[in-house]
């Protein structure tokens, strides 16, 4: 572990432990099956180019170019030999697809995740196999997805990924013991499911789960039958993944950039308070925010005001193009709240690193809060930074010549009058301070 300098091994995890998996099963190994009239058949993959030749056989943009071919030979469901004990469990899966599609005449098409079943596995062994699994990719969890006789579609995006079977994922977790919770919703491009990883044999006896309930129709059976002992796990995933969940947010928030032009403020903050003040959604509608604001409602300012530091506690540093304490302090700024401005400010610096602009809108603060000396040091930081950038120049100009009328304008204190020959009052005016 980073903070703490504990090495994680087998049993060293009291509790169980809880595995989030977002977007990475797609890019970890896949293996190749096809069931064709009745045969069970392994995919073998020769790695090519679209050029006839490649200089340099490891340039990454060959990926760009991949040729792949593919030929099919048949195997048994006893594929999987050395697998620490997960032979029968492989196995298993496998089975399953031999007798589920062995009288299709369309035949299937299967992936097997056997690297995210390895990687499972292996972080499992740290709580004795107790663990939670949150997992949301690209993917298919209908087995029907898989009909038809096709090669594996390859996305290729700077590396590539290929779709998650996470039906076998959740056939792994059931032979295992445990059992799988799915969303069924078919048109979602993010698919979220759900693992419990226990014990074998946790839920039932040796002898009270025949071989043919790993089949078919009574695999889900078996699901259903174990994770009623969970019921606020199983009412859980059903609010926030069956009725509405991460697909269905992305779904409309992608509408709603994409369609409305110029979408009302309100709506842009009760999507933020739907995203729990999420700051890459922040960051999408951040125009908006910074043309609206200023203008709105002194209640629905208040709202959004109430929101920033939520949305900032959910912040983590992962891409640097996305400064987002740069854009809090935009946000401030537009609504003259300079000195919250200024702590966003200092923590883009700190975070994402000096930036020109930055320290501009620094001495954009530090002016409005009457303090023209911080204001020429900041602009001159960001002259000296960028040389050509006029703004910053401009206002070195403007307050320069502030400064120097400031000092022409100080007046002179007169002398005291001369003290009073009589006992009546005398009243004495203090000079005015510039």
């Amino acid at each position: 572990l980073w903070k703490s300098g504990v090495v994680l091994r087998q049993g060293s995890c009291v509790n169980p432990i809880i595995i989030v998996a977002n977007y990475l099963f797609d890019t970890l190994y896949h293996d190749i099956f096809q069931v064709d009239g009745g045969v069970l058949k392994e995919g073998l993959v020769s790695v090519g180019s679209k050029h006839p030749e490649e200089p340099d056989p490891l340039h990454p943009d060959i990926i760009g170019r991949l040729d792949n071919q593919y030929k099919y030979i048949p195997i048994d469901t006893s594929y999987y030999s050395d697998e620490e004990g997960d032979e029968k469990h492989l196995q298993r899966i496998l089975n399953w697809y031999l007798q589920y599609f062995q009288n299709s005449t369309n035949g299937a098409s299967i992936l097997v995740p056997i690297g995210a079943i390895r990687a499972l596995r292996h972080l499992g062994t740290f709580s004795n196999n107790r663990a939670l699994v949150i997992s949301g990719d690209k993917g298919n969890n209908n087995p029907e997805q898989f009909s038809g006789l096709m090669d594996p579609h390859i996305a290729v995006h700077g590396s590539f990924s290929l779709m998650v079977n996470y039906h076998a994922i959740g056939a792994w977790f059931t032979s295992r013991g445990g059992f799988a919770l799915h969303n069924p919703q078919e048109e979602a491009s993010l698919k979220v499911s759900t693992f419990m990883l226990t014990p074998e044999y946790f839920f039932e006896g040796p002898d009270e789960v025949a071989p043919d309930m790993y089949l078919g129709s009574s695999l889900p059976q078996l699901d259903k039958s174990r994770y009623q002992h969970f019921p606020h796990l199983l009412r859980a995933f059903t609010d926030f993944v069956d009725q509405f969940g991460p697909n269905d947010f992305f779904v409309l928030q992608k509408s709603l950039k994409e369609d409305l032009a110029n979408p009302p403020l309100r709506t842009v903050a009760s999507i933020l308070k739907l995203s729990d003040w999420d700051p890459d959604v922040f960051f999408k509608f951040r125009d908006t925010l910074l043309a609206q604001t200023p203008t709105c409602g002194q209640k629905l300012r208040n709202d959004l005001c109430r929101g920033i530091p939520r949305l900032w506690a959910n912040y983590y540093i992962l891409d640097t193009d996305k400064d987002i304490a740069f854009e809090i302090g935009r946000f401030y700024y537009g609504i003259r709240d300079y000195e919250s401005a200024l702590k966003y400010y200092k923590e883009s610096i700190a975070g994402v690193g000096e930036h020109h602009v930055t320290f501009h809108n620094q001495g954009l603060c530090y002016y409005s809060l009457g303090q023209p000396e911080s204001a020429l040091l900041h602009f001159k930081k960001a002259l000296s930074m960028s040389a050509e950038y006029e703004k910053a120049r401009s206002w070195i100009e403007k307050v320069q010549n502030d400064l120097a009328m400031q000092q022409q304008s100080v007046q002179v204190v007169p002398p005291p009058p001369p003290l009073a020959q009589d006992n009546a009052a005398t009243v004495i005016t203090p000079p005015v301070e510039f």
